[in-house]
């Protein structure tokens, strides 16, 4: 059976999953909350928390599998409130992209799939929710990533421009991972589904955020920004909630049950790739001409 995918939220994350099924041989369709740049091979809906699918049928015609990657906005999962009997009925494969914010302050300690989730933040409460809705509801599987970065989302930018900054909050840390892996370790998930399967989607080298800022300084052969004191720094929110916890996060059921390598295991690997492909798409200058 011709497999079809509908991805909800094809931004950056997104993109990238809808162009590795693409290659896997899917037909993929997928939402936009605005009109923008086409995806090739790709059709697209109109979709926003206030703005629900106005055509169900042709979007959900011959769907095998439904994934989201959009957030909680307002305390509601959009996909749910608008579409989540719909779904249901279509009896396919389902996943939900969540984060690593969900997992109970292990004050730098080790979580695997299988540590407590009982977040101390808002935002990691809100992703527990929707993670318990889509499983209860649509048995999905649910992928919880760490940090994403990749082409378009690094520091390099920032430093070249003087921006950059490294926030120091001694033990403070976390894990990344490459948007690449994670669009793959996602289209294997659903080549190999396991209902209510949970899947941590991290690097295996959790650190400090001013580690990742100093070597992509090294990498741009410019100096790194002076460490500002996290009590002294001037931080949203959401910023400062990001540094209210801190963990490791073990990914090692991915190798286990997926049979995956990642591209991309340490921060180090993926900035020296992130460089070359911002340097290759323009978005960077080249060395000689910094």
């Amino acid at each position: 059976m011709k497999k079809t995918a509908f991805i909800f939220g094809l931004g950056f994350s997104g993109r990238v999953l809808a162009r590795q099924l693409l290659k896997l041989g899917y037909d993929v369709r997928g939402t936009r909350r605005t009109a923008g740049e086409e995806m090739p091979g790709v059709t697209l809906f109109p979709f926003a928390d206030d703005t629900p699918l106005q055509d169900t049928d042709a979007a959900f015609d011959g769907v095998t599998h439904v994934i989201s990657t959009i957030a909680v906005i307002g305390g509601i999962d959009p996909v749910l409130r608008h579409h989540g009997e719909v779904i249901r009925r279509l009896d396919c494969w389902t996943g939900y992209v969540s984060a690593t914010s969900v997992y109970t302050e292990a004050d730098g300690g080790w979580v695997t799939e299988d540590s407590p989730a009982d977040p101390v933040t808002r935002r990691g409460q809100l992703r527990r929710e929707a993670e318990m809705a889509w499983q209860g509801k649509l048995s999905a599987e649910v992928f919880r990533a760490a940090g994403i970065y990749g082409p378009g989302r690094s520091p390099f930018r920032d430093l070249l421009q003087g921006k950059g900054r490294i926030i120091l909050k001694p033990g403070h840390q976390f894990n990344r991972i490459h948007v690449e892996d994670m669009g793959r370790i996602i289209a294997a998930a659903m080549e190999t589904p396991v209902a209510g399967r949970i899947l941590n989607l991290a690097d295996g080298s959790p650190c400090e955020a001013g580690d990742v800022i100093r070597y992509a300084a090294d990498l741009l052969g410019v100096a790194a920004p002076v460490p500002v004191p996290f009590e002294d720094a001037e931080l949203s929110p959401m910023a400062r909630s990001f540094y209210a916890t801190s963990r490791r996060v073990d990914s090692s059921k991915v190798g286990r049950e997926l049979g995956i390598e990642f591209i991309y295991p340490d921060y180090r690997h993926g900035m020296r790739a992130v460089l070359a492909e911002e340097r290759h798409q323009g978005i960077l200058p080249h060395q000689d001409e910094i």
